[in-house]
């Protein structure tokens, strides 16, 4: 279908002006892609939000952390950690218990419930990704890996003004 506007078509796409080929939404397309295929293919993943995603992978990889860390950790904002560690909460996934040394701060754990969700993801995860690199060799996948941690650092760490697109 050739979908024309005021009697012309759509602008003839080069690779050089073609956004969909830029390394950020190449990113955004993989993310997607991933977590498709992975409700596709076994598991229909009941945490919904991805506040409460990533509140649980960060809980499997420490247990036991403060809301606080949960939201460095995350970079989400304190609001929303509390209202999806709430939901969590209510679904069994984690629990919250006072810190033993400080009883002002609260300490929250992965349920077993949560650990179990935890180990499927995970499997899931690695078999997509041993899908998705199997073209790839030993260096090639080192590479990747390179760059996408420092392309990260340069997005968690950024100190520049808020720009506009």
């Amino acid at each position: 279908m050739n979908l024309k506007v005021n009697g012309r078509g759509p602008e003839p796409t080069t690779d050089e002006n073609d956004y969909r080929k830029t390394p950020m939404v190449l990113i955004n397309d993989l993310s997607r892609l991933l977590w498709k295929n992975v409700r596709e293919h076994g598991i229909e993943h009941p945490i919904s939000q991805k506040s409460g995603q990533l509140i649980l992978l960060e809980l499997a990889k420490r247990d036991g952390r403060t809301q606080l860390d949960l939201a460095n950790a995350t970079n989400l904002k304190a609001p929303t950690i509390s209202v999806s560690l709430q939901k969590l909460e209510k679904e069994g996934y984690v629990s919250r218990r006072p810190d033993e040394y400080d009883l002002r701060a609260t300490r929250v754990f992965l349920t077993e419930k949560g650990r179990a969700l935890d180990a499927t993801i995970k499997g899931h995860i690695r078999r997509e990704e041993a899908l998705a690199t199997a073209n790839l060799t030993d260096e090639e996948s080192d590479t990747l890996v390179k760059l996408l941690l420092k392309i990260r650092e340069n997005l968690a760490g950024s100190d520049r003004e808020e720009e506009t697109l």
